[in-house]
């Protein structure tokens, strides 16, 4: 069986179980039952402040007073998001120990990264929560106030830069693919996360960032960055007046992500259901739908099944990039 194949049946489920995916979520409530008391922890492999450490302090608390249950956030930093899942594939799989991440770390790394310390199937999903987009931005006092600018003085510098928050995601992505359209030179600069990513491109330490939009949307409000472009299929409900990169001459530079919980492969059933529960209650708290909007998220919450099959959809589509541009597997 292909593993695709795989991917969909197990996202498929069966009528007798709940929870299924790319992994196995072995049903044990005796062992949940153990593990009642014992906090959660919802490892992050990002900084504080940063993106996906937002929205798991958002779901967190409301999660929290659901189960009756202490949520422990940990922010694990460091290779781009790789060392979080690296962390969780050696935990106890007993219902305690998750992972939230955006999907590209589970769907793009194993086709970008040559020597990778894990694989999809190991991990069982538990829900998703949320999708978002990425702005690509530029200082305030930058020669160019569009992309078609910043293309032109890219031609013409031939020596220009684009930062990321990490290598081998949608974010250096699309530069690569915006490079590979104009015939361009641009360099990807690697950064320990958001918030270094964003203190660099407000100081002019790169030409131009590509990341979640949440990063640069204080920063922008202050006149301090400037947006180019979103990666959006269609014009983003929470910048109107920004254009696509779609509609601006790149229809294959789209990038829609999204965030989900993942367990362990083998963690027992009811604890992957009870938090995928609770994480579908606390998506529906006014105070949470709001600080994710604010940050430009847009929940959308979808179990593990179905998580399962957005994986394995992702998965394919990673495949047909990395060939599409010819991405050399990192070491």
């Amino acid at each position: 069986m292909s593993r695709r194949s795989f991917l969909m049946k197990m996202g498929a489920g069966v009528a007798a179980a709940r929870v299924t995916g790319f992994g196995v979520a072995m049903s044990s409530a005796g062992s949940v039952g153990a593990q009642s008391r014992k906090p959660i922890t919802l490892m992050v492999g990002f900084p504080p402040g940063g993106g996906p450490d937002l929205v798991a302090r958002a779901v967190a608390e409301p999660a929290r007073r659901d189960l009756g249950q202490a949520i422990v956030i940990e922010n694990r930093i460091g290779a781009s998001g790789r060392i979080a899942l690296d962390w969780l594939r050696k935990a106890e799989g007993n219902g305690s120990n998750f992972v939230l991440t955006p999907a590209s770390m589970l769907t793009a790394y194993p086709q970008v990264y040559k020597r990778l310390s894990y694989s999809l199937a190991e991990f069982a999903p538990v829900c998703k929560l949320c999708r978002y987009h990425l702005s690509v931005v530029a200082p305030a006092d930058a020669p160019y106030s569009t992309l078609q600018e910043f293309v032109a003085w890219a031609r013409s510098s031939k020596e220009a830069t684009f930062g990321v928050p990490g290598q081998g995601n949608a974010t250096e992505f699309t530069g690569r693919l915006l490079a590979q359209a104009e015939n361009l030179s641009l360099e990807p600069i690697s950064y320990r996360g958001g918030p270094q990513l964003t203190q660099a491109v407000t100081a002019g330490e790169v030409n131009v960032a590509v990341n979640l939009s949440s990063n640069f949307i204080e920063l922008i409000k202050a006149g301090r960055l400037k947006v180019l472009a979103v990666t959006t299929a269609a014009r983003s409900p929470f910048s109107p007046d920004v254009p696509t990169l779609v509609e601006l001459g790149y229809p294959d530079i789209v990038f829609e992500e999204f965030i989900g919980i993942v367990a362990r492969n083998g963690t027992p059933e009811p604890g992957i259901v009870r938090l995928q529960d609770a994480m579908q209650a606390a998506l529906q708290d006014a105070t949470v739908r709001d600080t994710l909007s604010r940050s430009e998220y847009l929940p959308d919450f979808k179990p593990a099944r179905l998580l399962g099959a957005d994986l394995a959809a992702s998965s394919e589509r990673w495949k047909a990039l990395v060939r599409k541009i010819g991405f050399k597997p990192i070491e």
